[in-house]
């Protein structure tokens, strides 16, 4: 039997998806979260696609970090990524980010995705008492 729903795409990184049927004819909506830019088709739309299926119109966007290099984080929880990501950010970019936090606070920092280019980039982490465990 021939599908008549294109099926849900799924939530992309640092993203919000908007709608809740997808179902031929069905409409739904990227946007990101605040510090991303969206690149891609915000909207998508489920068409009837050869062999009698469905398929949505565009692939799925996804949210790249805006130019910003470096900032502050205050508060229980935050994001850190490199301008532009996940494409390259420009040669000598210096980012410099202060995490703010209370005395007696613990903080983690859990990478996701880290990729250094050697002879040329390099992650320091300064202000931490000994000892600490990289």
């Amino acid at each position: 039997l021939p599908s008549h729903t294109c099926g849900n795409p799924g939530e992309i990184p640092k993203g919000v998806l908007h709608g809740t049927r997808f179902n031929i004819g069905d409409k739904i909506r990227y946007s990101c979260i605040s510090g991303y830019i969206l690149e891609g088709h915000a909207m998508l739309t489920c068409i009837v696609s050869p062999g009698n299926g469905a398929s949505w119109d565009f692939p799925v966007p996804f949210c790249r970090a805006e130019g910003a290099c470096g900032g502050t984080l205050r508060g229980t929880s935050g994001a850190i990524s490199s301008p532009h990501f996940p494409s390259e950010y420009e040669n000598n970019a210096d980012c410099t980010w202060t995490i703010l936090a209370e005395p007696g606070d613990t903080i983690a920092l859990v990478f996701t995705d880290f990729q250094l280019e050697e002879g040329y980039d390099f992650l320091e982490i300064s202000g931490t008492e000994a000892p600490s465990i990289w």
